[in-house]
C-alpha cells in the first residue's frame, strides 16, 4: 500500500503531506532521505518518474518545475500501478496550482494546497461506497437523490438492479458513491454481490410495522450472515405518514444481540432533511 505522499518544493518546503500508513512518519528521517538524493532529482527530466528503495520501503519521485512529488510504498507494490497514480496526481496538481506556482502568487502560503487532500484521498483510497438497501417503495431512490442534492421525483418508479450515483460535496473528504439497490423480490438474490466491497449500508424502511419486521430478514439472512463487520445505519423513512413508528421503536425492532442498528427518522421527499442525512453519513464515515 502507499504509505504516504509528500509534495514539496525543491528547497525542501513541504506543501502537502498525507500519511496513509498505520504508523507515524519520522519527518527527520524523511528530510534526511530527501537531502540524500536531492542531487539525483536535479538530473531527471520533467516527464520522468524515478524510484529507489530501502530495506522497508520503495520511494518514487518526480519533478514538475519547482515541485517534487515523493510517494512512499511497500516493497511489494506494483511499479506500474504506482506510476499511474503519480501521473494522475501530478496532472491534477498542476492543473489546479500550476499558474500560482509559476507566477509565485502563492507567496509561501501553504494553506492554499490543503484542499488537494481530497483529490489525493480519491486517487489513493478511492470513493466511499455506500449501499442503500430495503424493500421496494420505501424511498431508497428518493433518499439517494436527496443525498446527492438532486431534485426528487415524487412518482414511484421501481429501480432495476441498481442505480449508481456519485457525490463530491465539500461535506466529505472523499467522493461517495451511492448504490441504490432494487428492492423487488426478483432482484434480492443480487444483494449479496452488490454489497461486497461496500464500506457501509443504509437499511431503509417505510416506518410501518410490517415493513420493519420484514426488514429484520435482511439483517438476519444477509447482513449478519455475510457482512458482520459492515457499518449498517437504519433509516426510518416516511415519518410524515400517520401510521409510522418512531425511529426509536424501529431501532428496537431492527436491532439484536449481535448488532445495534442505529436508526434515524427521515422524510426523504423534504429537502430540509438533506442536512440531517449528510450529517449522519459524515459521522459514520469517521468510523471507517
Amino acid at each position: 500500500m502507499i504509505q504516504y505522499i509528500n509534495i514539496l518544493t525543491k528547497d525542501g518546503k513541504s506543501l502537502l503531506f498525507r500519511n496513509y500508513g498505520i504508523s507515524e512518519v519520522d519527518r527527520d528521517l524523511l528530510a534526511g532521505f530527501l537531502s540524500a538524493f536531492s542531487g539525483f532529482m536535479k538530473e531527471i527530466s520533467q516527464s520522468d518518474i524515478k524510484s529507489t528503495q530501502t530495506e522497508d520501503f520503495k520511494y518514487f519521485y518526480t519533478i514538475i518545475d519547482t515541485i517534487i512529488i515523493v510517494v512512499c510504498t511497500d516493497l511489494e507494490d506494483d511499479d506500474s500501478s504506482v506510476n499511474s497514480k503519480i501521473l494522475s496526481i501530478r496532472a491534477k496538481f498542476m492543473e489546479k496550482y500550476g499558474k500560482i506556482l509559476e507566477d509565485g502568487s502563492w507567496a509561501g502560503n501553504r494553506t492554499l494546497f490543503y484542499e488537494f487532500e481530497k483529490v489525493l484521498d480519491n486517487f489513493i483510497l478511492g470513493a466511499i461506497k455506500i449501499s442503500i438497501i430495503g424493500f421496494g417503495g420505501v424511498g431508497k431512490t428518493t433518499l439517494t437523490r436527496l443525498i446527492a442534492g438532486k431534485n426528487v421525483d415524487l412518482e414511484y418508479v421501481p429501480t432495476i438492479t441498481a442505480d449508481i450515483v456519485s457525490y463530491e460535496g465539500d461535506e466529505f473528504k472523499r467522493t461517495i458513491t451511492l448504490w441504490d439497490f432494487a428492492g423487488q423480490a426478483q432482484f434480492r438474490s443480487l444483494w449479496k454481490s452488490l454489497l461486497t466491497g461496500s464500506d457501509m449500508a443504509l437499511l431503509v424502511t417505510d416506518s410501518t410495522f410490517e415493513n420493519i419486521n420484514g426488514s429484520k430478514e435482511i439483517i438476519h439472512e444477509l447482513l449478519d450472515k455475510f457482512f458482520q463487520d459492515k457499518i449498517v445505519i437504519g433509516i426510518a423513512n416516511k415519518q410524515d405518514l400517520p401510521n409510522r413508528l418512531t425511529p426509536e421503536f424501529c431501532e428496537k425492532i431492527l436491532s439484536s444481540e449481535k448488532r445495534i442498528i442505529k436508526t434515524h427518522g427521515m422524510i426523504a421527499i423534504e429537502p430540509m432533511y438533506r442536512e440531517k442525512i449528510l450529517a449522519i453519513l459524515k459521522e459514520a464515515i469517521k468510523e471507517l
